[in-house]
């Protein structure tokens, strides 16, 4: 009787050491699972940005271009301000579909389908100001990319080309895509002031995070003087 009361007392306590242990993983369960919502909520908003980034930041750097442009005509080519001030309006009617757009990024991101017309709708924001020239020719193989691929190379064509107005005060831009044996290769180049030391910004950190996703590699080059380069493979 004494061995089976002893008994009881030993499984008692093992039951509340168990118990302690129990209580103790459900907490470290709640923290975990607290940790694990900060870290998703915390990707998501890092995923807005970048959007917002990309979208917004092009759109409106060429809004604030054609209005400073506007300024300094207004005076010696009042006509042609209103042409000038026309595109002004279609660019930032478009900031807005962007920024609808951006918003819809926390569902499921917005997907690039027809390429080569995406490009073109993109360079066509600066064909009024004839001392940029941005060159870039069609390449249909990439219209039977996956969408992701294609859209993963329009952001990167649409922060290299904000880069190089914005920061290189470039006058020309070429963009050119091609096809070596199993890999996609994008280069873009400008003739802008260049650098020495390339520091990467929010934008060039996104460009790479979205090509080694694929995974693919990314390539910077520039002196001073000399312009900046991108240069990009992804294995498709």
């Amino acid at each position: 009787m004494l061995y089976s009361i002893r008994t009881l007392e030993i499984e008692k306590e093992e039951v509340k050491q168990l118990n302690t242990k129990l209580k103790f993983a459900n907490i470290k369960l709640q923290e975990y699972a607290l940790t694990i919502e900060e870290v998703a909520t915390s990707r998501e908003r890092t995923r807005v940005a970048q959007e917002l980034h990309d979208s917004l930041g092009h759109s409106l750097m060429a809004l604030a271009m054609h209005l400073e442009f506007a300024k300094k005509i207004c005076t010696t080519k009042p006509q042609k301000v209103e042409e000038v001030l026309a595109q002004s309006e279609k660019i930032a009617k478009s900031s807005i579909n962007d920024l609808r757009k951006a918003v819809t990024v926390l569902n499921s991101e917005v997907e690039v389908i027809n390429f080569n017309e995406a490009i073109k709708k993109l360079i066509d924001n600066f064909y009024l100001f004839s001392n940029i020239q941005i060159t870039f020719t069609k390449n249909e193989e990439i219209e039977a990319l996956s969408p992701i691929i294609k859209t993963s190379l329009y952001k990167t064509i649409q922060e290299s080309i904000t880069n190089s107005l914005k920061h290189g005060n470039a006058t020309e831009i070429n963009i050119k895509t091609k096809k070596i044996n199993q890999d996609l290769e994008l280069t873009v180049t400008d003739n802008g002031i260049g650098c020495n030391n390339i520091v990467k910004s929010n934008g060039l950190n996104g460009i790479e995070n979205r090509i080694t996703a694929l995974g693919g590699s990314t390539y910077y080059f520039s002196h001073n003087g000399l312009g900046f380069g991108l240069k990009i493979s992804i294995p498709i």
